[in-house]
C-alpha cells in the first residue's frame, strides 16, 4: 500500500547525524532526548524502530508532492545527499534544485505540525547544500490515510537560512559526538552525567587555571620582594667594596654601573611619522582568555 524509504536515508545511521536527529540534539524533539539518541548511535540501545503507518504514508506521498511542486513552479527538485565526514553529518534532502539554489523539505503531518523541528532540520540542509532558502512543504494527512494526492492539503512555507542558528546546530552536533565517545567508555553513565560532559571539562580546566593564576600572583609578590632584596644587597656590597660573595649554593657578583644603547622608537615615530608608517608590521594574534583576579571581600 505505502512506499519504501530510500536506502540512502536509513543506511549506516549510527555513523552520521542526520537532519532528523537535529531536534533531539537541540533538545526540542517531542519524541527523543539527546541521551536516547546517543545510546542508539553508540549501539548501547540500538533502535528497533522499523517505521509505522505515519512514516509509510510520508514515503508514499513524498514523490507525489515533489512532482506536483516541480510541475506547478517549474522547478527541478530531486532527492540529494551531502556528507561531512569530519563532522559526522549527512543531509538527505527531499529535494535540491541546483539551478534555483533551493532545497525542499516535505512533511506529512497531523493537525499540529512541528514547525520548529522541521526548520531546525532545514537549517542543517541549507548549510550543507550551500543555499540561502528552502521550501517547507506541509501536507496535512487525512484521517483515513488516503494516498491520493490532494493539492488543497498542501502549503508551502519559505524558510531563510540563519547562519547564527546554523553555527549553534554545528556546535551542538560537535558536543554530541564528544559525549558519545565518553558514553562508549562509561556505558552506565546517567543522563545528567552525559549532558555535563564538556561542561565538566571546562570546569576542571578553569579551576586549574585559577590555581595557577593565584600561584602567579603570589610569585609576582615574591618577585617584588626579591628585587628589593637584590637592590639592598648591591648597596651593601658597594658600601663594603665587596665585588663577589659566595655561599655553599650561589655566587653573587656585583656588576658596576654602565651604559646600554637602545632605539628610541617613540621619538622616531614622533619626528618621522611617515617613515615610521612604512615599517609597521601587522601580525595575526591567536585567540586567548583574559584572567583577572577578584578583589577579596
Amino acid at each position: 500500500m505505502f512506499g519504501q524509504k530510500d536506502v540512502n536515508v536509513v543506511q549506516h545511521r549510527d555513523k552520521w547525524v542526520g537532519g532528523s536527529d537535529v531536534p533531539a540534539i537541540l533538545g526540542i524533539s517531542k519524541y527523543k532526548t539527546q541521551f536516547q539518541l546517543a545510546k542508539e548511535k553508540t549501539g548501547i540501545e540500538p533502535s528497533d524502530f522499523k517505521g509505522n503507518e505515519y512514516t509509510a504514508y510520508g514515503n508514499a506521498l513524498e514523490p507525489q508532492i515533489r512532482e506536483y511542486i516541480n510541475a506547478i513552479n517549474q522547478t527541478n527538485f530531486q532527492p540529494a545527499t551531502k556528507t561531512d565526514v569530519e563532522r559526522g553529518i549527512r543531509s538527505n534532502t527531499d529535494g535540491y534544485d541546483q539551478e534555483n539554489q533551493l532545497i525542499l523539505e516535505i512533511k506529512t503531518h497531523g493537525k499540529t505540525p512541528d514547525i520548529r523541528s522541521y526548520e531546525a532540520q532545514m537549517q542543517l540542509y541549507m548549510y550543507q547544500f550551500g543555499v540561502e532558502y528552502g521550501w517547507l512543504a506541509l501536507y496535512e494527512r487525512p484521517d483515513n490515510f488516503d494516498v491520493e494526492f490532494d493539492a488543497d492539503r498542501l502549503q508551502i512555507k519559505v524558510v531563510h537560512r540563519d547562519n547564527q542558528y546554523v553555527q549553534h546546530i554545528l556546535d551542538a552536533i560537535e558536543s554530541f559526538w564528544i559525549r558519545c565517545e565518553y558514553l562508549k567508555e562509561k556505558q552506565d553513565m546517567t543522563e545528567q552525567e552525559f549532558m555535563s560532559v564538556g561542561q565538566n571539562e571546562l570546569t576542571i580546566v578553569a579551576q586549574q587555571v585559577e590555581k595557577l593564576e593565584l600561584q602567579l600572583s603570589n610569585f609576582k609578590k615574591l618577585e617584588e620582594q626579591y628585587k628589593a632584596m637584590k637592590d639592598k644587597l648591591y648597596q651593601l656590597m658597594e658600601e663594603y667594596d665587596v665585588k663577589k660573595w659566595e655561599t655553599d649554593r650561589v655566587v653573587i657578583t656585583r656588576v658596576l654601573p654602565g651604559k646600554r644603547e637602545s632605539f628610541d622608537s617613540t621619538r622616531f615615530k614622533k619626528e618621522h611619522p611617515e617613515l615610521a608608517q612604512q615599517y609597521i608590521k601587522v601580525s595575526p594574534t591567536a585567540g586567548s582568555v583574559r584572567i583577572k583576579l577578584k578583589e577579596a571581600n
